[in-house]
């Protein structure tokens, strides 16, 4: 078994740099189409093959102080051996730092540079919020580390920074949902705001157009249910240029498990969601929306994570892929039902966000 600091490797893994097929969703979601259907404003064309200046799929403000802990962590053999087979539950809990106090002492010496360096830059960042709001009443205690022994590291300070993270990390995820269902209402409010701002004639060509864009948006092959057995078959078939006939769960997980942890995280969940993506989004048709595919693409890494991570770690393992019975039995394929089939909001929400985009635009 590999070491269960992997997982809190992984943590990481996805704050640092995204994978490539979340550059190109969040290039082409910046060069949506404008008007009702746009996001906010662009910056720039910036190349989809240069991950530089791209955001990571979670990004903290502690996000270098966390990536020079795992690193100085996973720079010791013997902690690592001391880890192998800890249950990830207990490592997502903070247990992982009660096996801290065998450490040599020139590993301590690395966390405590790094915990000194995480603190000033936290007395700068307090620093700065102090004279920009002329008091220190907005200041809160940062949770991620020890604040009790500002000396040294120890083991509160690593138990507070996983558990702080994987909360952090929750809250993404929400928030980012929450956001895309603003975002639907604002395209569905600017719509209807337009349509309400036309004579009868034009309205009803708009809406016309606008139900046929829809249409010919749905008109589409029959989506496979993320996780299924068809499905990745199918990626094993068209992706991996492999045999339908030959395939092996084991090789399929090692050709996915793109850096070689005995894992898949997030990024290489989602890369093998890109075929049935394709089959609903087009970067070169109008009536498809970038940001949809890229909601699109994050609903169905939740769902499969769901369905395959028994221990709730945020990751898969080999074992967990193996016992899956939807990934390995050869079953009727259920589909999927894309956003297009989806209400992200209910009628009462909608409501509301037309009341207050109403008063924005002065009616």
């Amino acid at each position: 078994m590999v070491p269960s600091l992997l997982l809190f490797g992984s943590l990481v893994g996805v704050a640092v740099a995204p994978p490539p097929q979340r550059v190109q969703a969040e290039h082409q979601a910046a060069q949506g189409r404008q008007g009702p259907n746009a996001g906010a404003g662009q910056a720039g064309s910036p190349n989809p093959n240069d991950h530089a200046g791209q955001k990571p799929m979670y990004e903290f403000t502690y996000s270098k102080y966390l990536e020079e802990v795992v690193k100085i962590l996973e720079s010791d053999p013997k902690f690592s051996e001391k880890l192998r087979g800890m249950p990830e539950a207990d490592i997502k809990a903070g247990k992982i730092a009660d096996h801290i106090d065998d450490l040599d002492s020139h590993v301590f010496d690395r966390l405590t540079k790094a915990k000194l360096e995480e603190l000033e830059r936290l007395r700068e960042q307090i620093q700065k919020q102090i004279q920009e709001e002329g008091g220190a009443h907005n200041v809160k205690m940062p949770e991620h580390l020890d604040t009790t022994n500002w000396e040294k590291f120890g083991r509160e300070d690593l138990r507070k920074l996983i558990i702080r993270t994987v909360q952090d990390m929750e809250a993404i995820d929400k928030q980012r949902q929450k956001e895309f269902k603003e975002y639907e209402m604002r395209k569905k409010a600017e719509e209807d705001h337009k349509l309400a701002q036309m004579n009868e004639e034009e309205r009803k060509k708009a809406i016309h157009e606008a139900e046929e864009a829809k249409k010919r948006h749905n008109e589409h092959e029959k989506l496979k249910h993320p996780g299924s057995r068809d499905q990745l078959e199918e990626v094993w078939e068209e992706t991996d240029h492999m045999d339908k006939d030959s395939f092996d769960p084991r090789t399929f997980f090692a050709l996915h498990d793109l850096n070689g942890d005995g894992y898949w995280n997030a990024d290489e969940l989602e890369a093998l969601f890109q075929k049935e993506l394709e089959k609903i989004y087009n970067e070169t048709d109008p009536d498809d929306d970038p940001r949809e595919r890229m909601e699109e693409m994050y609903r169905m890494r939740e769902h499969v994570t769901k369905q395959m991570d028994k221990n709730n770690d945020r990751l898969i393992s080999l074992e967990e892929f193996l016992q899956d019975t939807e990934a390995q039995t050869p079953n009727k394929d259920p589909g999927w039902k894309d956003l297009g089939d989806q209400q992200v909001y209910t009628d009462e929400e909608l409501q509301e966000f037309e009341r207050e985009y109403a008063k924005q635009q002065g009616n």
